[in-house]
């Protein structure tokens, strides 16, 4: 990547002390680092995307800019920064970056459990969200979805589950709306390995993302799938593949948010365990879509 003098990085999942399960409290901090500690690099406001809709910035404002020597080479700052005041304490943004290569991700916390405070420190349990520089065009997948115990997932009393909550999240930067198409694959776990498991009619969803729009919602199964003759379901040990097609082909990101929880009747304490899991672009199909292979 040396060499190039523009590009633009997005933080797709931005959180401004959000309160979420488990008396968790949800902070982000954003970091960007310059490979080449002697360039000058200049860091702009490219747009905001938020769940009511966001806007482009037009002309681009300076935001930062890190110069020469060491205590220029990195910039840190936190997601309330980027959110406008006011709006939504949820939402992504974008850099567009200008005289140099960087390092850039960020880390959404929960800083119950740990250490917290506003413009200067936050530490505590979260996951690393690497800064993405490519957008999705077309369709895409998210790779993997946890499972859970209960069958379908969707069962009643999930307070008692000892599972994955699967968060789906949409980004679309543009000036226009965008419709996106959930198309599921589930997987089992039987004798060490997966497989697909086979439906006559995909189970599927649709969402509609604002102009400038962030969306993230819960998705839960609501097929059962029993695959073992013994009736267990084996989805807890695989899980599932999300495919993506949106309505154009004008770019967006997608991501998913998996977060384990420990079963409030066990002795564990109760915390929220996240990990990111961004989409990849091209489309698995279902065994429903393909055509058959030849013996």
């Amino acid at each position: 990547m040396t060499g190039w003098s523009q590009q633009t990085i997005v933080f797709p999942a931005v959180s401004d002390e959000v309160e979420g399960r488990n008396g968790s409290l949800w902070v982000t901090v954003v970091r960007v680092i310059k490979v080449n500690p002697l360039d000058t690099v200049t860091l702009r406001r490219k747009w905001v995307c938020l769940p009511e809709g966001g806007f482009a910035d037009d002309p681009m404002p300076e935001w930062v800019e890190l110069g020469l020597g060491r205590a220029g080479r990195a910039g840190l700052d936190w997601g309330y920064t980027f959110l406008p005041p006011g709006s939504s304490r949820l939402g992504a943004f974008a850099l567009e970056v200008e005289g140099g290569e960087v390092i850039a991700h960020s880390y959404v916390v929960d800083v119950s459990r740990g250490y917290h405070a506003t413009g200067s420190y936050s530490a505590g349990q979260g996951q690393f969200v690497e800064a993405m520089t490519e957008p999705l065009r077309g369709t895409s997948h998210i790779p993997w979805l946890g499972g859970c115990r209960n069958s379908p997932c969707s069962a009643d009393n999930p307070s008692k589950w000892d599972y994955h909550r699967n968060n789906i999240g949409l980004i679309n930067p543009n000036p226009e709306p965008l419709s996106i198409t959930g198309i599921v694959v589930p997987f089992s776990n039987q004798l060490g390995q997966a497989m697909e498991i086979e439906e006559e009619e995909p189970e599927s969803f649709s969402k509609e993302v604002p102009p400038y729009g962030w969306l993230q919602f819960n998705w839960v199964s609501e097929v059962r799938h029993d695959v073992d003759p013994f009736g267990y379901p084996w989805i807890p040990d695989a899980g599932f593949v999300i495919n993506l097609r949106p309505s154009t082909d004008r770019p967006y990101y997608a991501y998913a948010s998996v977060v384990f929880s420990p079963d409030p009747d066990s002795d564990n304490q109760m915390f929220s365990d996240p990990m990111f899991v961004p989409a990849r672009p091209g489309y698995l199909p279902p065994i429903s879509e393909s055509e058959p292979q030849p013996k």
